[in-house]
């Protein structure tokens, strides 16, 4: 498990500088800030950590709005142009590296967990899951957006990155090909969470037409963790 990890942390980092000339969160800023301001209404200010945050996405949008945010990546390049970002922007993010799937906070830490693109990543999507679960107070949301970026007719060459190197730990992924909403209804569902509200609907353009593989199905939902 640590070998594929430590692949991953690798691969992002050396793919950082690079990263954000062809994100989504980039050429569709304001559109993403705006569903996110939806999803997650201010005021009130409520703290938030964005779980592999890169370059920042969910974090900086998050600040935009005004709550108070920390995001966490184990990739170091990533986090290096993410708190580039933040200083450009004039937010104020705290910005930690380390896994997901040990997060150094305590429990009950956070009103808003949010992970966007996350999930097809994971070694351990259930782990990660429970980490959710802890680090959220009974009543927080969890705000996870991620697609299906790759299927049968949009191969991984498909991709804007270049995913040889993923290709190689690929089998350890469960959600490698990436999340349709029915995969995230099913682990929400499984972990307990419940009020599950959808927000895609919201973008007035596909905020992933722009990439070679095409204007791939994704979804942003937002879901209430049970009381204990």
């Amino acid at each position: 498990m640590l070998d594929v990890k430590e692949t991953i942390f690798d691969y992002w980092s050396r793919w950082a500088p690079n990263f954000d000339t062809t994100a989504s969160h980039v050429k569709h800023s304001a559109a993403w800030r705006d569903v996110f301001r939806a999803a997650v209404p201010y005021p009130p200010r409520r703290r938030c950590l964005d779980l592999g945050t890169g370059t920042g996405a969910c974090a900086l949008a998050l600040a935009a709005i005004g709550h108070d945010v920390t995001g966490l990546d184990g990739a170091a390049g990533m986090l290096g142009q993410a708190r580039q970002a933040a200083a450009d922007q004039g937010v104020a993010v705290s910005f930690v590296e380390g896994d997901v799937d040990a997060p150094p906070f305590p429990d009950a830490s956070f009103d808003v967990v949010s992970a966007r693109n996350l999930f097809w990543t994971l070694p351990d999507p259930d782990r990660t899951m429970r980490e959710v679960v802890r680090l959220l107070r009974p009543g927080g949301i969890f705000l996870l957006s991620d697609g299906l970026w790759r299927t049968d007719t949009t191969p991984p060459a498909a991709s804007s990155h270049d995913m040889t190197d993923y290709a190689q730990v690929g089998h350890e992924l469960p959600y490698y090909r990436g999340l349709t909403s029915e995969h995230a209804h099913a682990l929400l569902g499984f972990h307990g969470f419940t009020g599950w509200t959808h927000w895609e609907q919201l973008f007035a353009v596909h905020p992933y037409a722009h990439q070679s593989a095409g204007a791939c199905p994704f979804f942003v939902v937002t879901a209430v963790r049970p009381p204990d």
